[in-house]
């Protein structure tokens, strides 16, 4: 074989160009979110090492880590809000992991359908998995619980680990078999936690101690951990404001008071803003919060128009200007003409407000929301602040049907650029949320399995490459396989499932997964597009050698290589052929080429015009060693194909010669 390496077996790459026929070109759509395709290991241990750089151990987690490095499982109980999750997420962090990945269980089903279930697929040699049920109910806890038996044997087979969170309100009622590996988990020192949280954010903490009143009055009260994040947040975000001035106690003071409830102070402002357009102006600083004055005057207009306010009709010059309006919503415009509230925190209480106080507002609001995201007063972290906002009231309230309508009103045919981007920021914040994720999946999942508008499918892609793919790896690929299936290619969707499964060669699961699926698992209505599929994923450039050596997933190619050609057009898999052949030819491990050979012979089984094209590339394009070896395959495989079918002797002088 030719010492020429013409194609080498390095890893992922993008669409290839692999011959003659049709070519097949990388389609770079512009990016709707800020996040890189980036391998989901990679970013998963990136939010792993950020949340332990956080962390104030509590009492005994010690005692806990044993027991989860010993017996490959454990349980973790604790009061809300405790920092359970959090615990299981470092403990899982701190277990050596020079092999295997970081990944989160789900009981949803990857299709987005059926009962709650535990996959034993879903389970790599030496992972490390978390599965959190902080949240289920006694319904979903049961049937979990029934199936995590089994799932342990799996785990143990595996060498594996997994972490469970326990439901708070079903602590007592863990199995007999598995109360050796429950431990509880304390709080830890609320200080501490904000400590850490200051030290993570830049601040010399040295300033911290001894810490003011105000706040040890706030830790001694034991709120949540997110609550002592989040404070601690508010105090770096009182320190940028001040430019670095002022006294830690001051940015304390101005922290604490904003975390307290201010939906008390905003309930006594409203009653005395009588008329509309004040109640207009207030809501819609709040949604517009840091945006230029003249961009809220103008949303504030289109609020109106959105609930039908009559107009008022005075003169233009007897209406108060905006400072004057403002000031009577405690609020201003600063020297850059920006509206913001006097006080931290209650632009938020304000928000709160309007969508828990007036429900019937939540569907003209979201009509509003869509028409001033067009608006050219806004920049475009004006936008992405207002999309942030919205999104998070919905989820407050459990409101998806208002977020499923928003993604669908900006992913129309003719949608700009702005509403795709605005849909995209939409799906990423709320996707992942345990208040509405599971239906949002399942949604995605609904549409998935349509034949859906260029910008939906563009906005579905990059959700599900960048956002789904960190916890939900399984069931974001589902749902990119069926859009890959419903789109033309080269196409955007395409693109980002053969970029999710290839970019991280040390971790093969996905790549495997999709080819079984493209092979073993393909229903006789998907076999077309998956076979042009299946020519894309594997092109020499992305073809792993351990799915060449492994008889598992050799077999799968075999399986995918017949469907080819018996269903994709000759010109495009004659160019594929020829790149495996081209391959084989390259390589220089002996083992590989025998086994790409082996592959194509095995899937054109008895079809002598296909072994005959194999044979003619061979001898165009390869060393007369590679064009030998595969005649003699050829031949053997000629010979057991006559002896099991005596009547296909007459066919012989077809064979290649």
């Amino acid at each position: 074989m030719s010492g020429d390496s013409r194609t080498e077996f390095s890893g992922p790459a993008g669409v290839v160009n692999s011959g003659s026929g049709n070519t097949y070109v990388s389609f770079t759509a512009d990016n709707l979110l800020k996040t890189p395709p980036t391998a989901r290991r990679r970013v998963a241990e990136s939010q792993l090492r950020h949340l332990q750089r956080q962390f104030a151990r509590p009492p005994h987690i010690n005692s806990a880590y044993d027991v989860l490095e010993s017996r490959s499982i454990l349980f973790l109980d604790g009061a809300p809000g405790s920092g359970r999750s959090s615990a299981a997420r470092v403990l899982l962090r701190e277990l050596p992991h020079s092999t295997g990945t970081y990944h989160e269980l789900t009981t949803e089903s990857d299709e987005g359908k059926g009962p709650p279930r535990l996959s034993p697929d879903n389970i790599g040699e030496r992972d490390r998995m978390l599965l959190d049920l902080s949240a289920a109910d006694e319904s979903l806890w049961n049937t979990v619980q029934a199936q995590l038996w089994d799932f342990y044997h799996a785990v143990q087979k595996k060498q594996a680990h997994l972490a469970v969170v326990l439901p708070a309100r079903q602590q007592g009622q863990l199995a007999p078999e598995f109360l050796a590996f429950r431990k509880k988990i304390e709080r830890p020192d609320g200080m501490d936690v904000i400590v850490r949280h200051l030290r993570c954010g830049g601040l010399d903490t040295r300033i911290c101690d001894p810490p003011p009143p105000v706040l040890l009055s706030f830790v001694e009260k034991e709120p949540p951990m997110r609550e002592l994040a989040l404070l601690a947040d508010r105090i770096l975000t009182v320190r940028t404001a001040e430019h670095a001035r002022g006294t830690f106690d001051a940015w304390c003071a101005q922290a604490v008071a904003a975390q307290t409830d201010r939906g008390p102070e905003v309930a006594s402002l409203v009653p005395h803003l009588r008329k509309g357009p004040q109640r207009a102006l207030l809501l819609a600083s709040a949604l517009l919060h840091g945006a230029r004055s003249e961009a809220v005057h103008e949303a504030t207009a289109a609020l109106l128009s959105a609930v039908k306010a009559p107009v008022e009709v005075r003169p233009l010059l007897e209406h108060p200007g905006l400072d004057e309006r403002l000031e009577k919503i405690d609020a201003a415009a600063d020297k850059n003409s920006r509206v913001t509230f006097d006080r931290l925190g209650f632009a938020h209480a304000v928000r709160r407000h309007f969508w828990t106080t007036r429900p019937d507002l939540r569907t003209p609001l979201r009509t509003w929301v869509a028409a001033v995201l067009s608006r050219p007063e806004l920049a475009d972290t004006d936008r992405d602040n207002l999309v942030r906002r919205f999104t998070d009231l919905c989820l407050s309230t459990h409101d998806t049907e208002e977020l499923i309508a928003l993604v669908k009103s900006w992913t129309h045919d003719s949608a700009r650029k702005d509403q795709l981007r605005a849909a995209a920021q939409l799906l990423e914040r709320s996707v992942p949320s345990e208040a509405c994720g599971g239906e949002l999946r399942h949604q995605l999942y609904e549409w998935s399995t349509r034949q859906l508008s260029d910008s939906l499918r563009h906005v579905l892609a990059e959700v599900c490459e960048k956002v789904m793919s960190v916890r939900h790896p399984e069931a974001a690929l589902v749902r990119l396989h069926h859009m890959a299936r419903h789109e033309r290619p080269p196409g955007v969707v395409r693109e980002a499932l053969l970029r999710y499964v290839t970019n991280d060669p040390e971790d093969l699961r996905l790549h495997r997964r999709l080819l079984y699926r493209l092979t073993v698992a393909s229903s006789d209505s998907h076999r077309r597009p998956d076979a042009d599929l299946f020519l894309d994923l594997t092109a020499p450039t992305r073809l792993p050698k351990p799915f060449l050596r492994s008889s598992n997933t050799r077999s799968w190619l075999t399986t995918g290589w017949a469907s080819v050609f018996d269903r994709a057009e000759r010109q495009r898999w004659s160019a594929c052929a020829d790149a495996w052949i081209s391959a084989a030819d390259a390589t220089k491990d002996r083992a590989i080429a025998d086994k790409l050979l082996d592959v194509l012979v095995g899937a054109a089984g008895s079809r002598y015009a296909i072994l005959n094209r194999l044979y003619a590339s061979a001898r165009t394009h390869a060393h007369p060693d590679l064009s030998a070896l595969l005649l003699r395959k050829i031949s053997a495989a000629q010979a057991t194909h006559l002896s099991q079918d005596p009547t296909m002797s007459r066919q012989q002088e077809a064979a290649p010669s």
